[in-house]
């Protein structure tokens, strides 16, 4: 089958594939609007040593993954439950927390995911806070050159909508559903057997099409003497 054979196949059954596409990006649409919105809060800590020490800096690398277990503890979340009174069971909560290391920055991201923007940034704000102030009173008794300081980078802002995505979601509905319906229409053009063209009836015999008959039908439009006009499509047979 050459690329032109494929051409027409698509050309025939245009509607199809545009069917299967709408479709599709209907039932995606459909689908993220009954979706419960989800709003992602971050906030970025800084871990840095009081000096400049080789040594430390190597310590601080290994820290970062304690660090990064301890902003995942339940003792934590339960604090952070009790100052914003969310009344939220701690493995509930703990589920809406991510917590990364950046090593080669030596920085802590928390993301918070919740329904609602504006608490998804005041959990994020006070997890931050209440880490960073467990974190202070374990450095106290420590020599000030011996410390490591965490800081809050910045304030997070009111979260941003992280799911659902429904503009992405159609548009990538819509492109299946191209493929889909394109792979429809080369379906059904392959288990239909019957010949349309001079050229499916090239193949079929194996043959070159010398000469073809236009089918005749009888025109109702009425002439003078009374006789019906005899007249020529442009089908074949």
């Amino acid at each position: 089958m050459q690329l032109r054979d494929y051409w027409l196949i698509i050309r025939r059954r245009w509607w199809l594939v545009l069917l299967v596409a709408v479709a599709a990006s209907t039932a995606s649409f459909v689908y993220a609007r009954l979706q419960t919105p989800i709003y992602r809060a971050e906030v970025r800590l800084t871990v840095t040593p009081s000096r400049l020490d080789y040594g430390l800096t190597l310590v601080l690398e290994n820290l970062l993954t304690q660090y990064q277990q301890q902003l995942l503890t339940r003792d934590l979340a339960g604090k952070v439950d009790d100052a914003l009174k969310l009344d939220l069971p701690v493995d509930r909560l703990l589920s809406r927390v991510r917590v990364s290391a950046v090593t080669n920055g030596y920085l802590l991201d928390i993301t918070v995911d919740d329904s609602d923007p504006n608490r998804a940034s005041d959990i994020a704000l006070t997890w931050a806070k209440l880490f960073i102030e467990k974190h202070q009173a374990d450095m106290a008794p420590l020599d000030p050159q011996d410390r490591i300081e965490i800081a809050m980078l910045d304030k997070p802002l009111p979260g941003e909508l992280f799911f659902p995505k429904t503009k992405q979601y159609v548009a990538a509905a819509g492109v299946l559903g191209l493929i889909v319906g394109a792979l429809l229409a080369f379906l059904l053009d392959y288990l239909d057997d019957t010949l349309k063209t001079p050229a499916d009836v090239e193949r079929y015999i194996g043959l070159p099409l010398v000469g073809s008959i236009p089918v005749a039908t009888i025109s109702s439009a009425p002439v003078p003497n009374g006789k019906a006009r005899v007249g020529a499509t442009e089908g074949h047979r």
